[in-house]
């Protein structure tokens, strides 16, 4: 088969996938109505209980390095890990990492309590990072501290990597001031987050 006939498949597929997302974001806005996005994106957040670690998730702002320090420093667990910019190139990438780090440590996290995974690059890898963590040192339980509106993918991503273990996780939703889950098209990040977590969910769902 020539190069043309590959990129031909290639794209074809891709072009197929793209199409399958966009049909599962036109029937989540269908079947749940418009205003009421914001509170379904947002499910599958609960309270933070006892665990062994609290996960700062990447792509974060400043609001998840800050609930996860007040989680930390609440005695819900011990140690913290924090893992890669999702999508950033590895140079870049350690900075992201550090000053996460430092507003940890400024906010009253121990250095030594805090482990940096850097390798992932996306959310299915984030959680099988720290699946792999969580088996290599003998742990149960994690911590999984994010943004409001990625609630609903992140909890299908997870709950998919975590299947069959006997380990567990909790999410636990930032509070970034933005977020209005009964409002969410009145802000435009709000907005944009919403639109793209389906675009998202539609995207995980498809290919994995």
């Amino acid at each position: 088969m020539g190069t043309e006939s590959r990129l031909g498949i290639g794209g074809g597929r891709r072009t197929a996938l793209v199409g399958l997302m966009l049909v599962a974001v036109a029937v989540v806005l269908l079947g749940l109505g418009f205003r009421s996005l914001g509170v379904w994106v947002a499910v599958g957040a609960a309270p933070p209980v006892r665990a062994d670690v609290i996960v700062a998730l990447g792509g974060d702002d400043g609001h998840r390095v800050r609930k996860v320090a007040e989680v930390f420093r609440a005695g819900y667990a011990s140690t913290v890990l924090i893992t890669g910019l999702e999508g950033s190139p590895e140079r870049e990438r350690a900075y992201y990492l550090n000053w996460r780090t430092k507003v940890l440590v400024d906010a009253g996290v121990a250095a030594d309590r805090i482990v940096v995974e850097s390798a992932a690059l996306n959310s299915f890898q984030e959680a099988q990072a720290t699946l792999a963590m969580l088996q290599g040192r003998g742990w149960e339980k994690a911590l999984v501290v994010s943004d409001p509106p990625h609630m609903r993918r992140l909890d299908w991503v997870w709950g998919k990597v975590f299947a069959g273990s006997s380990k567990s996780y909790v999410l636990v939703a930032s509070e970034p001031a933005w977020w209005d889950a009964e409002h969410w098209w009145a802000s435009e990040k709000s907005a944009q987050f919403v639109m793209l977590e389906l675009i998202k969910l539609g995207y995980y769902i498809v290919k994995y």
